[in-house]
Protein backbone atom coordinates (compact mmCIF):
# COMPACT_ATOMS: atom_id res chain seq x y z
CA UNK A 1 0.00 0.00 0.00
CA UNK A 2 1.14 3.31 -0.86
CA UNK A 3 2.06 6.38 1.77
CA UNK A 4 -0.48 8.56 0.36
CA UNK A 5 -2.98 5.46 0.61
CA UNK A 6 -1.99 5.27 3.85
CA UNK A 7 -2.75 8.69 5.05
CA UNK A 8 -5.87 8.49 3.11
CA UNK A 9 -7.06 5.26 5.55
CA UNK A 10 -5.46 7.70 8.71
CA UNK A 11 -7.53 10.86 7.96
CA UNK A 12 -11.09 8.13 7.13
CA UNK A 13 -10.17 7.11 10.60
CA UNK A 14 -9.79 10.19 11.97
CA UNK A 15 -12.65 11.81 10.46
CA UNK A 16 -14.90 8.51 12.11
CA UNK A 17 -13.63 9.25 15.34
CA UNK A 18 -14.83 13.09 15.00
CA UNK A 19 -18.39 12.25 13.60
CA UNK A 20 -18.59 9.20 16.49
CA UNK A 21 -18.42 12.38 19.29
CA UNK A 22 -15.00 11.47 19.87
CA UNK A 23 -15.32 7.81 20.65
CA UNK A 24 -15.11 4.88 17.81
CA UNK A 25 -16.18 1.23 18.89
CA UNK A 26 -12.89 -0.93 17.83
CA UNK A 27 -15.48 -3.30 15.81
CA UNK A 28 -15.76 -0.44 13.42
CA UNK A 29 -11.80 0.50 13.42
CA UNK A 30 -10.85 -2.93 13.00
CA UNK A 31 -13.24 -3.32 10.10
CA UNK A 32 -12.08 0.08 8.37
CA UNK A 33 -8.52 -1.42 9.08
CA UNK A 34 -9.13 -4.61 6.92
CA UNK A 35 -12.32 -3.58 4.29
CA UNK A 36 -12.24 0.12 4.18
CA UNK A 37 -12.79 0.45 0.08
CA UNK A 38 -9.42 1.13 -2.00
CA UNK A 39 -7.04 1.06 1.63
CA UNK A 40 -8.04 -1.64 4.12
CA UNK A 41 -5.84 -4.47 4.43
CA UNK A 42 -7.87 -6.84 2.62
CA UNK A 43 -9.36 -4.34 -0.21
CA UNK A 44 -6.17 -2.76 -1.56
CA UNK A 45 -4.53 -3.75 -4.01
CA UNK A 46 -1.05 -5.87 -2.52
CA UNK A 47 -1.41 -9.45 -1.35
CA UNK A 48 -1.28 -10.66 1.82
CA UNK A 49 -0.32 -14.18 1.16
CA UNK A 50 3.19 -15.78 0.36
CA UNK A 51 6.77 -15.29 1.12
CA UNK A 52 6.38 -11.76 -0.24
CA UNK A 53 3.49 -10.94 1.79
CA UNK A 54 2.93 -11.22 5.94
CA UNK A 55 1.64 -14.66 6.07
CA UNK A 56 1.24 -18.33 4.85
CA UNK A 57 -1.67 -20.57 4.98
CA UNK A 58 -1.86 -24.11 5.06
CA UNK A 59 -2.85 -24.59 1.06
CA UNK A 60 0.51 -22.99 0.20
CA UNK A 61 2.44 -25.83 2.20
CA UNK A 62 1.04 -28.58 0.93
CA UNK A 63 -1.04 -29.54 -2.00
CA UNK A 64 -2.50 -32.26 -0.19
CA UNK A 65 -4.15 -30.04 2.54
CA UNK A 66 -6.96 -29.59 -0.73
CA UNK A 67 -7.12 -33.06 -1.11
CA UNK A 68 -8.30 -33.99 2.37
CA UNK A 69 -10.95 -31.14 2.27
CA UNK A 70 -11.95 -32.17 -1.24
CA UNK A 71 -12.32 -35.75 0.10
CA UNK A 72 -14.66 -34.48 2.63
CA UNK A 73 -16.73 -32.31 0.04
CA UNK A 74 -17.26 -34.89 -2.35
CA UNK A 75 -18.53 -36.82 0.74
CA UNK A 76 -21.60 -34.73 1.52
CA UNK A 77 -21.88 -33.85 -2.07
CA UNK A 78 -22.87 -37.82 -3.11
CA UNK A 79 -24.83 -37.76 -0.15
CA UNK A 80 -27.28 -35.08 -0.69
CA UNK A 81 -26.97 -35.54 -4.85
CA UNK A 82 -25.65 -32.19 -5.09
CA UNK A 83 -22.09 -30.41 -7.11
CA UNK A 84 -22.38 -26.90 -5.42
CA UNK A 85 -19.66 -25.68 -3.38
CA UNK A 86 -19.37 -22.01 -1.93
CA UNK A 87 -16.02 -20.87 -0.38
CA UNK A 88 -16.12 -16.96 1.47
CA UNK A 89 -12.73 -15.34 1.12
CA UNK A 90 -10.66 -17.72 -0.92
CA UNK A 91 -7.29 -15.79 -0.29
CA UNK A 92 -5.40 -16.54 -3.75
CA UNK A 93 -7.42 -18.93 -5.19
CA UNK A 94 -4.82 -21.79 -3.85
CA UNK A 95 -7.50 -23.85 -1.86
CA UNK A 96 -9.53 -23.72 -4.78
CA UNK A 97 -7.46 -24.79 -7.13
CA UNK A 98 -6.32 -27.62 -5.29
CA UNK A 99 -10.21 -28.98 -4.44
CA UNK A 100 -11.14 -28.36 -8.03
CA UNK A 101 -8.00 -30.19 -9.44
CA UNK A 102 -8.77 -33.22 -6.80
CA UNK A 103 -12.58 -33.15 -8.43
CA UNK A 104 -10.75 -33.41 -11.73
CA UNK A 105 -8.30 -35.97 -10.96
CA UNK A 106 -11.62 -38.35 -10.06
CA UNK A 107 -13.95 -36.82 -12.64
CA UNK A 108 -16.63 -35.57 -10.10
CA UNK A 109 -17.85 -32.50 -11.46
CA UNK A 110 -18.43 -29.77 -9.00
CA UNK A 111 -20.00 -26.02 -9.34
CA UNK A 112 -17.40 -23.86 -7.27
CA UNK A 113 -18.56 -20.24 -6.56
CA UNK A 114 -16.78 -17.93 -4.33
CA UNK A 115 -17.59 -14.65 -2.54
CA UNK A 116 -14.78 -12.34 -2.61
CA UNK A 117 -15.21 -8.68 -1.38
CA UNK A 118 -11.18 -7.97 -2.68
CA UNK A 119 -10.74 -6.76 -6.03
CA UNK A 120 -7.31 -7.48 -6.01
CA UNK A 121 -7.90 -10.73 -4.36
CA UNK A 122 -10.16 -12.10 -6.70
CA UNK A 123 -7.99 -11.38 -9.73
CA UNK A 124 -5.46 -13.59 -7.99
CA UNK A 125 -7.82 -16.01 -7.78
CA UNK A 126 -8.71 -16.14 -11.39
CA UNK A 127 -5.14 -16.42 -12.22
CA UNK A 128 -4.56 -19.49 -10.13
CA UNK A 129 -7.26 -21.08 -10.90
CA UNK A 130 -7.21 -20.31 -14.72
CA UNK A 131 -3.39 -21.33 -14.71
CA UNK A 132 -4.11 -24.30 -12.75
CA UNK A 133 -6.54 -26.08 -15.29
CA UNK A 134 -9.30 -24.37 -18.39
CA UNK A 135 -11.84 -27.09 -17.77
CA UNK A 136 -11.68 -26.25 -13.75
CA UNK A 137 -11.81 -22.46 -14.46
CA UNK A 138 -14.85 -23.04 -16.51
CA UNK A 139 -17.14 -24.55 -13.39
CA UNK A 140 -15.88 -21.22 -11.03
CA UNK A 141 -18.20 -18.40 -10.64
CA UNK A 142 -17.27 -15.28 -8.85
CA UNK A 143 -21.03 -14.15 -7.11
CA UNK A 144 -21.42 -10.32 -5.20
CA UNK A 145 -24.09 -11.68 -2.17
CA UNK A 146 -25.50 -14.67 -0.54
CA UNK A 147 -27.25 -16.95 -3.04
CA UNK A 148 -31.22 -16.80 -1.60
CA UNK A 149 -32.02 -19.59 0.41
CA UNK A 150 -32.37 -22.72 -0.78
CA UNK A 151 -28.29 -23.34 -1.03
CA UNK A 152 -28.36 -27.09 -1.02
CA UNK A 153 -24.42 -27.94 -1.09
CA UNK A 154 -20.77 -27.19 1.00
CA UNK A 155 -19.76 -23.71 2.32
CA UNK A 156 -16.48 -23.20 2.73
CA UNK A 157 -14.57 -20.72 5.35
CA UNK A 158 -11.32 -21.54 5.41
CA UNK A 159 -9.62 -18.69 8.15
CA UNK A 160 -12.63 -16.00 7.55
CA UNK A 161 -13.84 -16.13 10.84
CA UNK A 162 -10.79 -14.67 12.47
CA UNK A 163 -10.56 -11.07 9.88
CA UNK A 164 -14.19 -10.18 11.54
CA UNK A 165 -14.46 -7.17 13.73
CA UNK A 166 -15.20 -7.86 16.91
CA UNK A 167 -16.37 -5.55 19.95
CA UNK A 168 -13.84 -5.58 22.85
CA UNK A 169 -15.11 -5.09 26.45
CA UNK A 170 -12.90 -4.57 30.00
CA UNK A 171 -14.01 -6.60 33.04
CA UNK A 172 -13.04 -4.03 36.43
CA UNK A 173 -13.03 -5.28 39.98
CA UNK A 174 -11.39 -3.34 41.64
CA UNK A 175 -11.03 -4.36 45.50
CA UNK A 176 -14.20 -3.58 47.66
CA UNK A 177 -15.45 -2.32 44.47
CA UNK A 178 -19.01 -3.43 42.71
CA UNK A 179 -18.19 -4.66 39.35
CA UNK A 180 -18.28 -2.66 35.88
CA UNK A 181 -18.21 -3.55 32.06
CA UNK A 182 -16.47 -0.78 29.79
CA UNK A 183 -16.27 -1.00 26.08
CA UNK A 184 -13.25 -0.27 24.36
CA UNK A 185 -12.81 1.70 21.56
CA UNK A 186 -10.64 4.55 20.29
CA UNK A 187 -10.17 8.31 20.47
CA UNK A 188 -7.85 11.01 19.77
CA UNK A 189 -4.66 12.12 21.62
CA UNK A 190 -4.55 15.28 22.70
CA UNK A 191 -1.91 17.63 20.73
CA UNK A 192 0.52 17.58 22.98
CA UNK A 193 0.18 13.19 22.88
CA UNK A 194 0.63 12.56 19.48
CA UNK A 195 4.30 11.69 17.90
CA UNK A 196 5.03 10.95 14.52
CA UNK A 197 6.08 7.38 14.97
CA UNK A 198 2.96 6.08 16.64
CA UNK A 199 -0.82 6.33 15.71
CA UNK A 200 -3.27 10.03 16.35
CA UNK A 201 -5.63 7.85 18.54
CA UNK A 202 -5.46 5.59 21.17
CA UNK A 203 -7.80 2.84 23.40
CA UNK A 204 -10.53 4.87 25.49
CA UNK A 205 -12.92 3.16 27.57
CA UNK A 206 -16.39 4.10 28.05
CA UNK A 207 -18.96 2.38 30.62
CA UNK A 208 -21.05 -0.03 29.08
CA UNK A 209 -25.22 -0.23 28.47
CA UNK A 210 -26.71 -2.42 31.32
CA UNK A 211 -27.68 -4.72 29.17
CA UNK A 212 -24.51 -5.41 27.84
CA UNK A 213 -22.80 -6.01 31.22
CA UNK A 214 -26.01 -8.32 32.26
CA UNK A 215 -24.76 -10.72 28.76
CA UNK A 216 -21.47 -10.18 29.94
CA UNK A 217 -21.90 -11.69 33.66
CA UNK A 218 -23.96 -14.62 32.11
CA UNK A 219 -20.78 -15.85 30.06
CA UNK A 220 -18.26 -15.28 32.76
CA UNK A 221 -20.93 -16.70 35.10
CA UNK A 222 -20.87 -19.71 32.58
CA UNK A 223 -17.40 -20.27 31.97
CA UNK A 224 -16.82 -20.22 35.70
CA UNK A 225 -18.53 -23.51 35.71
CA UNK A 226 -15.19 -25.23 34.09
CA UNK A 227 -12.73 -23.14 35.99
CA UNK A 228 -14.08 -21.42 39.51
CA UNK A 229 -12.22 -18.62 39.06
CA UNK A 230 -12.93 -14.86 38.82
CA UNK A 231 -11.92 -12.69 36.15
CA UNK A 232 -9.05 -9.84 36.85
CA UNK A 233 -9.53 -6.24 36.81
CA UNK A 234 -8.93 -5.21 33.26
CA UNK A 235 -9.11 -8.95 31.75
CA UNK A 236 -10.01 -8.30 28.18
CA UNK A 237 -13.29 -9.54 26.72
CA UNK A 238 -13.66 -10.27 22.55
CA UNK A 239 -17.35 -10.67 21.67
CA UNK A 240 -17.46 -11.96 17.74
CA UNK A 241 -20.81 -10.25 17.20
CA UNK A 242 -20.26 -9.88 13.58
CA UNK A 243 -19.58 -13.27 13.26
CA UNK A 244 -22.79 -14.49 14.91
CA UNK A 245 -24.82 -12.50 12.70
CA UNK A 246 -22.71 -13.97 9.41
CA UNK A 247 -23.61 -17.47 10.62
CA UNK A 248 -26.97 -16.64 11.53
CA UNK A 249 -27.25 -15.87 7.99
CA UNK A 250 -25.49 -19.05 6.46
CA UNK A 251 -28.30 -20.87 8.29
CA UNK A 252 -30.64 -18.80 6.53
CA UNK A 253 -29.33 -19.57 2.97
CA UNK A 254 -28.33 -23.41 3.79
CA UNK A 255 -31.31 -25.96 3.10
CA UNK A 256 -29.19 -28.91 2.91
CA UNK A 257 -25.52 -29.77 3.34
CA UNK A 258 -22.45 -28.25 5.08
CA UNK A 259 -20.88 -25.44 6.67
CA UNK A 260 -17.08 -26.26 7.24
CA UNK A 261 -15.53 -23.92 9.08
CA UNK A 262 -11.59 -23.81 9.73
CA UNK A 263 -9.78 -21.23 11.95
CA UNK A 264 -7.81 -21.07 15.17
CA UNK A 265 -9.46 -20.82 18.02
CA UNK A 266 -10.63 -22.52 21.42
CA UNK A 267 -13.85 -23.28 23.06
CA UNK A 268 -15.49 -20.78 25.23
CA UNK A 269 -13.93 -21.93 28.43
CA UNK A 270 -10.44 -22.02 27.02
CA UNK A 271 -10.67 -18.44 25.39
CA UNK A 272 -12.14 -16.96 28.03
CA UNK A 273 -9.72 -18.24 31.06
CA UNK A 274 -8.88 -16.13 33.33
CA UNK A 275 -5.08 -16.08 32.23
CA UNK A 276 -5.67 -14.87 28.66
CA UNK A 277 -6.67 -11.54 29.97
CA UNK A 278 -5.28 -9.46 27.02
CA UNK A 279 -7.32 -11.29 24.82
CA UNK A 280 -5.79 -12.97 21.44
CA UNK A 281 -5.98 -9.99 19.28
CA UNK A 282 -2.59 -9.86 17.21
CA UNK A 283 -1.23 -8.25 14.03
CA UNK A 284 1.09 -9.73 11.18
CA UNK A 285 3.22 -8.03 8.98
CA UNK A 286 5.78 -9.31 6.94
CA UNK A 287 5.80 -12.50 8.69
CA UNK A 288 5.70 -11.07 11.98
CA UNK A 289 3.84 -11.12 14.62
CA UNK A 290 2.73 -8.63 17.07
CA UNK A 291 0.55 -6.63 19.26
CA UNK A 292 0.50 -3.15 18.05
CA UNK A 293 -3.41 -2.95 16.70
CA UNK A 294 -3.82 0.19 16.44
CA UNK A 295 -0.63 0.94 14.37
CA UNK A 296 -0.55 1.24 10.51
CA UNK A 297 -4.04 0.85 9.85
CA UNK A 298 -4.37 -0.55 6.50
CA UNK A 299 -0.58 -2.23 6.21
CA UNK A 300 -0.93 -5.34 8.90
CA UNK A 301 -3.28 -7.54 9.02
CA UNK A 302 -5.08 -7.96 12.22
CA UNK A 303 -6.99 -10.97 13.70
CA UNK A 304 -8.70 -12.53 16.92
CA UNK A 305 -8.75 -16.31 17.45
CA UNK A 306 -12.57 -17.58 16.68
CA UNK A 307 -14.83 -18.72 20.10
CA UNK A 308 -15.97 -21.98 18.80
CA UNK A 309 -18.45 -22.33 21.65
CA UNK A 310 -20.60 -18.85 20.19
CA UNK A 311 -20.27 -20.03 16.58
CA UNK A 312 -22.00 -23.74 17.73
CA UNK A 313 -25.08 -21.92 19.34
CA UNK A 314 -25.88 -20.12 17.16
CA UNK A 315 -25.73 -22.47 14.32
CA UNK A 316 -27.98 -24.55 17.09
CA UNK A 317 -30.10 -21.54 17.76
CA UNK A 318 -30.75 -21.38 13.90
CA UNK A 319 -32.14 -25.11 13.80
CA UNK A 320 -28.70 -26.47 12.30
CA UNK A 321 -26.48 -29.53 13.96
CA UNK A 322 -23.28 -29.50 14.83
CA UNK A 323 -22.12 -32.66 12.97
CA UNK A 324 -18.27 -32.57 14.36
CA UNK A 325 -15.44 -30.13 15.87
CA UNK A 326 -11.52 -31.23 16.14
CA UNK A 327 -8.15 -30.30 15.66
CA UNK A 328 -6.66 -29.72 12.30
CA UNK A 329 -4.27 -32.59 12.82
CA UNK A 330 -6.90 -35.06 13.33
CA UNK A 331 -8.93 -33.98 10.29
CA UNK A 332 -6.29 -34.16 8.26
CA UNK A 333 -5.31 -37.35 9.63
CA UNK A 334 -8.83 -39.09 9.58
CA UNK A 335 -9.25 -37.63 5.84
CA UNK A 336 -5.99 -39.86 4.80
CA UNK A 337 -2.90 -37.54 4.60
CA UNK A 338 -0.66 -39.73 6.09
CA UNK A 339 -2.06 -42.33 3.31
CA UNK A 340 -1.39 -39.80 0.58
CA UNK A 341 2.04 -38.67 1.89
CA UNK A 342 3.49 -42.55 2.09
CA UNK A 343 1.91 -43.53 -1.45
CA UNK A 344 4.02 -40.53 -2.45
CA UNK A 345 7.18 -41.02 -1.02
CA UNK A 346 6.66 -44.87 -2.29
CA UNK A 347 6.73 -43.18 -5.88
CA UNK A 348 9.99 -41.53 -5.17
CA UNK A 349 13.28 -42.47 -6.11
CA UNK A 350 14.72 -40.23 -3.89
CA UNK A 351 13.28 -39.04 -0.50
CA UNK A 352 16.63 -36.46 0.16
CA UNK A 353 15.42 -34.44 -3.05
CA UNK A 354 15.02 -31.05 -2.02
CA UNK A 355 11.28 -31.84 -3.60
CA UNK A 356 11.01 -34.71 -1.16
CA UNK A 357 12.00 -32.97 1.83
CA UNK A 358 9.55 -29.72 1.47
CA UNK A 359 6.77 -32.34 0.44
CA UNK A 360 6.87 -34.08 3.60
CA UNK A 361 8.12 -31.34 5.90
CA UNK A 362 4.98 -29.42 5.09
CA UNK A 363 2.75 -32.74 6.37
CA UNK A 364 4.94 -32.27 9.45
CA UNK A 365 3.92 -28.49 9.86
CA UNK A 366 0.52 -28.90 9.47
CA UNK A 367 0.16 -32.00 11.44
CA UNK A 368 2.35 -30.91 14.45
CA UNK A 369 1.19 -29.56 17.83
CA UNK A 370 3.77 -27.43 18.12
CA UNK A 371 2.68 -25.92 14.48
CA UNK A 372 -0.42 -25.43 13.04
CA UNK A 373 -1.76 -29.13 14.48
CA UNK A 374 -3.55 -27.93 17.65
CA UNK A 375 -4.24 -24.43 17.08
CA UNK A 376 -6.56 -24.67 13.86
CA UNK A 377 -9.61 -26.18 14.69
CA UNK A 378 -12.37 -27.66 11.74
CA UNK A 379 -15.95 -27.38 12.59
CA UNK A 380 -18.88 -28.96 10.84
CA UNK A 381 -21.95 -27.32 11.24
CA UNK A 382 -24.93 -29.40 8.92
CA UNK A 383 -28.76 -29.20 8.15
CA UNK A 384 -30.24 -32.53 6.95
CA UNK A 385 -27.22 -34.59 7.67
CA UNK A 386 -28.46 -36.17 10.67
CA UNK A 387 -27.31 -40.02 8.99
CA UNK A 388 -24.01 -39.23 7.29
CA UNK A 389 -21.12 -39.83 9.57
CA UNK A 390 -18.25 -37.36 8.34
CA UNK A 391 -15.15 -38.75 7.36
CA UNK A 392 -12.89 -35.92 8.74
CA UNK A 393 -14.39 -35.97 12.71
CA UNK A 394 -14.70 -40.25 12.93
CA UNK A 395 -11.96 -40.04 15.45
CA UNK A 396 -10.78 -37.26 17.92
CA UNK A 397 -14.09 -35.08 17.70
CA UNK A 398 -14.44 -32.78 20.53
CA UNK A 399 -17.91 -31.58 20.33
CA UNK A 400 -18.14 -32.63 23.86
CA UNK A 401 -15.58 -30.07 25.00
CA UNK A 402 -17.13 -26.79 23.07
CA UNK A 403 -19.54 -26.78 26.80
CA UNK A 404 -22.61 -25.54 25.14
CA UNK A 405 -25.09 -26.99 28.30
CA UNK A 406 -22.49 -24.03 30.03
CA UNK A 407 -20.85 -21.35 28.39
Amino acid sequence: MSMSSHQSLSDLIRLEIQKASGWLGFDRFMGMALYAPGHGYYSGHRSPFGAQGDFVTAPAISPWYGDCLARQIIQVLDTIGSDQVLEFGAGDGRLAAQILNYAEQIKRPIGYQIIELSAGLKKQQQDRIGQASADAFAQVSWLERLPDPGFRGVMLAHEVLDAMPVRLFVHRCEPQAQVQWFERGLGLKASGQARDDSPPWQFVDRLCDPSWAIRLEALKHACQQQWQEDWPDGMIIEWHEQAQAWIRSLAGVLEQGLLLLIDYGFPAHEYYLPQREEGTLMTHRQHRAGTEVLAHPGEQDVSVHVDFTSMARVALEEGMNLSGYCAQARFLMNMGLLDIASSWAQSQGNLNSVQAMSQLAGVQKLLSEAEMGELFKFMALSRGLENLDLIGFRQGDRSGRLGLQAC
